[in-house]
């Protein structure tokens, strides 16, 4: 009888032992942390950039420790969305702009200009607005911009006779070539694997010429050498990157095959050729140019269009107060977008060329270009002001 009591006696305290285990175990896992804890953030807070203070000057750190905000999604920019096209942000670059480029991802904006002085680089966070960065290092003006197909490079070419290649991210300068005058025009081709540079070439029997000079991406060696004459105000490459178009000044531009630098066709104009834009499709060179000039001065802008695959003129667009400045196609080939240097904005329908939408912006328009997802529209203009526009839906 002992030996069963003393048994019980056992067991009950054995399970009490066990009992007390389980609610020391559960009072640990539901302790709270304490006030020196660092709690994981969530992705949804608000983006880094804004949460940092930058300088005007400031050199963009490695993209792990800055990036650009998400930008929210877009109603891409078509021939039936034109209607809904509104001023996004406005932001200062400084003297007058003469460049602007998205990054691929259409994540950042680049704009750069200058006059007498302010040759920087800025970069701009465009969901935010806020300045990412700054380059320094031009001399002069800096006439255009270009971003690598991977995003990792910027391009930029100066009256200073430089083209510089940069680290955009780091702020650091990775090539700087040397030209024999100034270089105006710069891209990489559509498969990334060259870079080509427009300018001034060394005079020759009393004949300005000038050229389009390619380099290898990564080990900067000189590729082909395009001939033309004056400058190359124009230039562009074709969506598949076979053909490479430049010229404007002599007021032609050239069509050369890009692997080797044959001539393919000669785009004749009556004035001279500031800007020429191929459309994502292919099929159609527009080039921004005069109709009519009265004492030096401009009374007709208009932009000429041209069958990339016969050299074949299509189209002439006219009835712009000044020169036609820029021009660029929406990303689905439907829309063509002219600028003027009165400021005139105009949207054609390239299904037929009829006028959609026509938009006289302050300040005038020195440049334009439209990001490659198609959601955003970029001017400039000659008091340095940079506006971002995009389609907002008002139901």
């Amino acid at each position: 009888m002992k030996q069963r009591i003393c048994l019980l006696l056992f067991i009950i305290f054995v399970l009490s032992s066990l009992l007390l285990e389980a609610c020391n175990f559960s009072v640990q896992t539901l302790s709270t942390p304490t006030s020196l804890e660092i709690l994981p953030t969530s992705t949804s807070s608000a983006p880094i950039a804004m949460q940092l203070s930058i300088s005007p000057t400031f050199t963009p750190p490695s993209s792990t420790e800055v990036l650009p905000s998400a930008t929210p999604t877009l109603i891409s920019i078509r021939s039936d969305t034109i209607y809904m096209l509104e001023t996004f942000m406005s932001v200062k670059q400084g003297e007058i702009v003469h460049a602007l480029a998205f990054t691929p991802d259409s994540m950042v904006l680049a704009s750069a200009g200058g006059n007498t002085e302010d040759f920087a680089i800025r970069l701009w966070d465009v969901a935010s607005g806020q300045n990412i960065g700054t380059l320094n290092g031009h001399d002069g003006i800096v006439w255009a911009v270009a971003f690598s197909l991977d995003g990792e490079m910027l391009a930029s070419v100066s009256s200073d006779n430089t083209a510089k290649v940069w680290d955009w991210r780091k702020g650091t300068l990775l090539k700087s070539l040397d030209f024999p005058s100034e270089v105006v025009s710069v891209s990489f081709s559509p498969d990334g694997q060259s870079l080509a540079v427009g300018g001034v070439d060394e005079m020759q029997n009393q004949i300005r010429n000038a050229a389009i000079w390619t380099y290898a991406v990564g080990s900067w060696e000189p590729l082909v050498k395009f001939p033309e004459y004056w400058n190359i105000t124009a230039m562009a490459y074709s969506p598949d990157g076979s053909m490479l178009v430049g010229g404007g000044t002599s007021r032609n531009v050239q069509v050369w095959r890009a692997r080797d630098g044959s001539p393919v066709y000669t785009f004749s104009h009556a004035h001279q050729v500031g800007k020429a834009a191929i459309s994502p499709n292919g099929s159609t060179v527009a080039t921004a140019t005069c109709e009519t000039v009265v004492n030096y001065d401009c009374t007709d802008g208009a932009v000429w269009l041209w069958d990339l695959s016969t050299g074949r003129l299509i189209k002439k667009l006219t009835g712009f107060p000044n020169i036609v400045v820029d021009v660029t196609f929406s990303a689905d080939s439907s829309t063509l977008i002219v600028a003027s240097r009165d400021g005139t904005l105009r949207f054609y329908d390239t299904s037929a060329y009829q006028t959609l939408f026509d938009f006289t912006s302050p300040g005038g328009i020195s440049t334009l270009t439209v990001s490659p997802d198609g959601g955003l529209l970029a001017t400039g203009n000659v008091n340095g002001d940079v506006t971002i526009w995009k389609n907002v839906y008002h139901p």
